[in-house]
C-alpha cells in the first residue's frame, strides 16, 4: 500500500451515488485506511454540475448505475469540466469488460463494492499520480514562462533596433527641413522619405500586434480557392520578372473559418520570403487541398486528420541549413542583410496560425528550396458549457440528466 503521508488535510471527495448506506461504507473504509475525508454526495446530473462549478474536489467516486443517471455520463461531465480530478468507479455491478471500457474513456481506476480492500490503495495511487502530474505541469509552466521572458527580451531588442532606424531617418530629414529655405522639389523629396519612414514604423507596429495576437479578429467562412487567386494576382505585381508564381488549387474545397485579412497576410509574408530567397529568380508554387494525413509530429486526433486543409508555399531558392530552419519562427531572427527584413515574417505567420487553431510544418534544404505547409481546420466546433449541459438535449451526452 502506498504511504498516504503526503496528504496533509482531509481529502475532499465528490461521490456520485444514490445509496447513503454505500456512501457511509466507503467513508468508513477510507478512514480505516488512514484517509481522512470530507464526502459530498450527489445523484443527479444537475447536482454534479453544480458541485463541480462551485467547489474544488480532490477526487470523484461514482457508482456505475443510478436510477436517474449513469456513471459513464458522470465520467464524461467530470472529464469535460475538471479533467485533472481523479475519477474512480466504485460499483457492485460493473463487469470486467465494462471496467476496461471505462478506463479507455478516462476513468482512473475501478473498485468493486464487495472488494473494498482495494479502495484505499486505489485512492492513494490516484491522488499521488494527480499530484505528480500537477507538479510536472507547474514545472512546465515555469519553463514556458522562462522561455517567454527570453522571447520578450529578443523582441524588445529587435523592436528597439528597428524603431531606432525609423526614428533616425525621421530625425535626419526633420533637421534638413529646419532651415525652411529648401527648394520645392527638395522639400517634396524629403516629405516623401518621411512618409515612407512613418509607413515603415506603422507596418512594424501592425506586425508586432499580429505577433502578439492583439489584433481584432473577424473570422468568416472563406472560399479558399477564390481568396488565394485574388491575393495571388496582387502579389504577382510585386514579384520580379525572373520569379514565376504557380497556383495548384483543388477545386470545390470546403471553406475554412478564419479572418480573410489574416489569410492575405499569411500568403503575403510567405510569398515575399520566397521571393527574397531567390535573388537569381525561380518558381514559387502555392498549393491547396484537403489533407488526407498530416505529419506525425502534429499528433492530430484520428477524427481530425480528414478535417484539415493543407496550404503550401514552396520555392526553388537558397534554402536553409538546419540551424536556420530551427530558428525560423523566432521573432527578429533573419539571415537578410540589415534593412532588407524585420525578421517578423514567419513569426507573424506562426502567430496567425495559432489564432486560427492551425499548425505549420517547415521543410528546407540548402540550394534546393523551402516548403512551408499550413494545416487549417475545416470546421469550427462549438464546445460544451455548463449552461449547455443543463439546457441542451443531453440524451446523447447523459442518461436521464
Amino acid at each position: 500500500m502506498e504511504d498516504p503521508c503526503f496528504i496533509t488535510s482531509p481529502i475532499k471527495v465528490l461521490y456520485v451515488e444514490d445509496s447513503s448506506a454505500d456512501v457511509n461504507l466507503v467513508e468508513q473504509s477510507l478512514k480505516d485506511g488512514g484517509l481522512a475525508c470530507d464526502i459530498h454526495r450527489v445523484e443527479t446530473c444537475t447536482g454534479l454540475i453544480e458541485k463541480l462549478e462551485h467547489s474544488e474536489y480532490d477526487l470523484v467516486l461514482s457508482d456505475s448505475s443510478l436510477p436517474a443517471f449513469s456513471g459513464n455520463s458522470a465520467l464524461q461531465i467530470v472529464r469535460y469540466m475538471k479533467p485533472e480530478i481523479p475519477f474512480i468507479f466504485v460499483s457492485g455491478t460493473m463487469g470486467e469488460e465494462s471496467a476496461i471500457e471505462s478506463l479507455r474513456h478516462g476513468a482512473t481506476d475501478y473498485v468493486l463494492k464487495h472488494r473494498l480492500s482495494r479502495l484505499v490503495p486505489a485512492v492513494n495511487r490516484a491522488l499521488l499520480e494527480a499530484r505528480e502530474k500537477s507538479l510536472r505541469q507547474t514545472i512546465q509552466k515555469r519553463l514556458q514562462q522562462s522561455r517567454r521572458m527570453d522571447a520578450i527580451g529578443t523582441l524588445a531588442s529587435g523592436l528597439a533596433h528597428d524603431f531606432n532606424n525609423v526614428l533616425t531617418v525621421i530625425k535626419a530629414h526633420v533637421d534638413l527641413l529646419a532651415p525652411g529655405n529648401l527648394p520645392p522639389d527638395e522639400m517634396a523629396n524629403i516629405t516623401e522619405r518621411l512618409r515612407k519612414a512613418v509607413d515603415q514604423g506603422s507596418y512594424l507596429t501592425k506586425e508586432l500586434l499580429i505577433f502578439g495576437r492583439k489584433t481584432e479578429t473577424k473570422p468568416t467562412f472563406l472560399n479558399v480557392t477564390e481568396r488565394i487567386r485574388e491575393t495571388s494576382s496582387i502579389l504577382t505585381e510585386a514579384l520580379p520578372k525572373n520569379v514565376t508564381l504557380v497556383l495548384r488549387l483543388q477545386e470545390s474545397m470546403p471553406p475554412i473559418f478564419m479572418d480573410a485579412g489574416h489569410l492575405d497576410r499569411i500568403l503575403t509574408n510567405l510569398v515575399m520570403n520566397a521571393r527574397d530567397a531567390m535573388p537569381e529568380g525561380g518558381t514559387i508554387t502555392i498549393e491547396a487541398g484537403e489533407a488526407e494525413s498530416a505529419p506525425a509530429a502534429f499528433h492530430f486526433k484520428e477524427e481530425e486528420k480528414a478535417g484539415r486543409l493543407c496550404l503550401t508555399v514552396s520555392d526553388t531558392g537558397q534554402g536553409m541549413d538546419e540551424m536556420t530552419r530551427q530558428r525560423a519562427f523566432e521573432p527578429f531572427y533573419t539571415t537578410k542583410i540589415p534593412g532588407k527584413g524585420t525578421g517578423l515574417g514567419l513569426s507573424v505567420v506562426f502567430g496567425l496560425m495559432q489564432i486560427h487553431d492551425g499548425t505549420i510544418d517547415l521543410q528546407s534544404e540548402v540550394h534546393k528550396g523551402t516548403t512551408v505547409a499550413l494545416y487549417f481546420p475545416l470546421h469550427h466546433d462549438s464546445h460544451f458549457t455548463s449552461e449547455s449541459l443543463r439546457e441542451a438535449d443531453v440524451s446523447s451526452f447523459t442518461n436521464g440528466c
